[in-house]
């Protein structure tokens, strides 16, 4: 994943294009990030300089069983919100 770092966010209004950006985990190319000014000031970014972060997480290969019927929940059918009620 590639993060913004937030002191340009906070501090300047310099924001990535599209707020996160995820990267598939068989992707080989080169990495771009694009940036947008929010700020009221003009901002340059100096070759080298830090404007973005990248997280390295783990992929999962979920193995998914196919049931006919399983046991009803308390929570029952409830969509958002709902599995914090009691």
């Amino acid at each position: 994943m590639i993060l913004p770092r937030s002191g340009l966010g906070h501090k300047h209004g310099v924001v990535l294009g599209n707020l996160v950006g995820l990267i598939d985990s068989d992707y080989q190319g080169q990495l771009m990030v694009s940036v947008w000014n929010r700020g009221q000031q003009s901002f340059i970014i100096e070759p080298g300089e830090r404007i973005a972060q990248m997280v390295f997480v783990p992929v999962v290969q979920a193995e998914f069983n196919l049931v006919e019927s399983f046991d009803a929940t308390d929570r029952g059918e409830g969509g958002f919100g709902h599995s914090g009620r009691k």
